[in-house]
């Protein structure tokens, strides 16, 4: 049963898109710091777009983390 449904619904939109920006944000971090550590300063970056699509891709498992974590927890607040 819910409490506040405006409240828990604003909940679910917040978790809904902050969840895959976050992810987003920590697999590009990832990919960039394993670039930077395999570098070889003599040649070009080794990342490129593929590598942001599939932070992208990645990233999209945000959306159904941000659902279950709202219905299982700020449902009921």
């Amino acid at each position: 049963m819910m409490i506040n449904s405006k409240r828990s619904l604003v909940f679910c939109i917040y978790l809904c898109i902050t969840m895959p920006l976050l992810m987003f944000i920590l697999t590009m971090f990832g990919r960039l710091l394993g670039a930077w550590l395999t570098w070889d300063i003599n040649n070009k970056f080794p990342i490129s777009m593929m590598d942001t699509l599939l932070c992208f891709k990645i990233s999209l498992i945000g959306y159904p983390i941000g659902l279950i974590i709202w219905f299982f927890y700020y449902r009921n607040v």
